[in-house]
């Protein structure tokens, strides 16, 4: 039962935080969590206050800190003040439930939820396994006002970004791929692009529209014209596989 509620609490925490977390480590947290609160609650002579109160206060910071790779006693802190207002909440909607309901048994409806965690974690992962193997690189040709550099270019169905004036699709270039570029830097070119990424809830990217790209997908070429592109102060590809990401709207 408390692993089963551990994991409700933990896919509630990854989207409060915006704080990814691998699958597999999320529910060795929940299984570490529920170990060590039972140990914790039938283990004797420990006084209650540390039973019920300090202990597992204690034992979700800790776990937390370790499934999120939280680092600073703060951000642990903030984690577990989030767990247990979920806690809370969930507590009393059983509550809720099982009162209005006197048919449910709460073993069965435990089992449900259960049930219901291990299938959305199966497909979560199963989604991701299947987006990794759907991976797209194409060609691209990046036109500047007096020469062209062809790229390799990753196509992101997740790249939601525009540039907030004309709501035009924005493409993200590596910074010293956009420097092989003559004349694109010009000031009434310049385009200031909101965004979000973990670690920074909120940034502004420095784009540039360029006069023309090609898509060279293999089996025909696109041409996009006054194409806006942001410019990304890290490497767009840990690998170098790529030196540009490709909004899906342009293909």
């Amino acid at each position: 039962m408390n692993f089963v509620m551990n994991l409700y609490l933990y896919a509630l925490l990854t989207k409060t935080l915006r704080h990814t977390a691998a699958r597999a480590r999320v529910c060795a947290g929940s299984a570490l969590g529920a170990v060590f609160s039972t140990l914790l609650l039938i283990t004797p002579g420990i006084p209650v206050f540390i039973k019920r109160f300090a202990g597992p206060m204690a034992v979700s910071m800790a776990v937390t800190a370790w499934t999120f790779r939280l680092k600073q006693i703060s951000a642990a802190v903030r984690a577990t003040g989030y767990l247990c207002l979920y806690a809370f909440a969930f507590g009393g909607m059983m509550k809720f439930l099982f009162s209005c309901f006197p048919f449910l048994h709460q073993e069965s409806v435990w089992y449900i939820l259960g049930a219901g965690m291990l299938g959305y974690q199966v497909i979560g992962r199963w989604l991701g396994q299947l987006k990794k193997k759907n991976i797209r690189i194409c060609r691209v040709q990046v036109c500047g006002y007096g020469n062209e550099i062809w790229l390799k270019a990753l196509v992101d169905t997740g790249n939601s970004l525009r540039e907030p004036v004309s709501g035009k699709p924005v493409s993200v270039i590596d910074a010293d791929a956009l420097n092989r570029l003559e004349g694109v830097r010009l000031p009434e070119k310049l385009k200031l692009i909101p965004y979000r990424s973990i670690g920074q809830e909120n940034g502004i990217m420095e784009g540039y529209e360029v006069p023309e790209i090609v898509i060279d997908d293999g089996e025909e070429q696109l041409h996009r014209q006054k194409v806006i592109i942001g410019i990304s102060k890290a490497k767009v590809s840990a690998d170098g596989k790529y030196h540009m990401i490709l909004h899906p709207d342009l293909i």
